[in-house]
């Protein structure tokens, strides 16, 4: 795999916060970033996907607001 190198801004208390992190992990600054730029987007992916079959579920259901689903779980 290729990778691409670019500059990235963050404050100096995040970068400490950071480096701690990474020490803590074993591993470089640029490794904890992946993974943590990684986590993040799968954890995206996997909200996305929930959302998509929630609102399908939904949708068979008849249901077509928040309220309704407000009025569901507070068993009106």
């Amino acid at each position: 795999m290729s990778t691409k190198t670019f500059n990235l801004s963050l404050p100096q208390n995040l970068v400490e916060a950071l480096d701690k992190r990474a020490k803590k992990d074993y591993s470089s600054r640029s490794d904890y970033v992946r993974k943590a730029i990684v986590n993040q987007m799968r954890a995206e992916e996997t909200l996305e996907n929930l959302l998509d079959r929630t609102n399908k579920k939904g949708a068979k259901l008849g249901i077509k607001s928040e309220q309704q689903i407000y009025d569901i779980i507070a068993d009106k």
